[in-house]
């Protein structure tokens, strides 16, 4: 598919649709996240439809998928959407374009909680600061009623209550990974318990622990896309990736879970 790509292309945006309908990927039940993503994005890539977006820009999505008329207003009131968005960067332009990307995809105007994961490479001292930025974009979109509950992941305590006593709207979610930290800090544990905050745990693959700890790292973008009849220069780097999953109010049930992702080429 990608083997007449324009060199001016520079994004490529990929929606998987519902990822539960794919046999491939529900014969390797229990694949952390990475293995699933990637594997979403093949099969993307083998059965999928791309259409130029901008002069610079092609979307490709699954032709078999049933998400690609969204979800409708009548069955919207019945359903449950969580989203999980990783970003590679500090910049408020990368996270609205994930989030207005993800309300395209879904045919959706809110979601009903968002956690961010950005995995700060540099120092402690410039964390706060750069998650401050991203967050007084996830109030806007909470003040204008387009997400409800709006939380963080894989932070130290000290910078999520740093976080939470300064925003104008409060962090309602902190998840953690149990892989990289074994137990729960008991001061995070009581800062949660005193500001009604849920304490959640997940096994994503993604923080400030180097490229094995990324949701979808270089090396496995290459195993993905396959430039190399285009020439060695060829650099891909993921610019953010959001993970969807839809639950059928009271029942709990999954209906539908899957990956948007914006991968950019130079």
């Amino acid at each position: 598919m990608l083997d007449n790509l324009s060199p001016n292309v520079k994004n490529i945006y990929m929606h998987t649709g519902n990822i539960l309908n794919l046999n491939e990927v529900k014969k390797k039940a229990g694949q952390n996240p990475t293995d699933e993503l990637i594997e979403s994005l093949k099969i993307t890539l083998s059965k999928g439809d791309l259409k130029a977006v901008e002069e610079d820009s092609v979307k490709i999505q699954r032709l078999d998928d049933d998400t690609q008329t969204g979800i409708t207003s009548e069955d919207r009131k019945g359903l449950k959407i969580g989203i999980k968005v990783f970003v590679s960067s500090p910049k408020k332009e990368t996270l609205c374009e994930a989030l207005e990307t993800m309300f395209l995809a879904l045919n959706v105007d809110f979601v009903d909680s968002l956690v961010l994961a950005y995995p700060s490479k540099a120092e402690s001292t410039t964390l706060l600061p750069e998650l401050q930025e991203m967050w007084t974009v996830l109030e806007d979109y909470t003040e204008r009623q387009k997400l409800y509950t709006i939380g963080v992941s894989d932070i130290d305590t000290d910078i999520f209550v740093a976080l939470h006593n300064w925003a104008k709207i409060k962090p309602s979610i902190i998840q953690i990974n149990l892989a990289s930290c074994c137990v729960v800090p008991p001061a995070l544990q009581e800062f949660t318990k005193q500001n009604d905050i849920q304490l959640l745990t997940h096994s994503d693959p993604f923080g400030n622990y180097g490229e094995e700890r990324e949701i979808l790292p270089k090396s496995s973008l290459n195993s993905v896309f396959d430039f190399t009849g285009q020439g060695e220069t060829t650099s891909l780097e993921l610019s953010w990736a959001l993970r969807f999953q839809v639950h059928v109010k009271c029942r709990g049930v999954l209906a539908s879970k899957g990956y948007v992702v914006c991968i950019q080429r130079s």
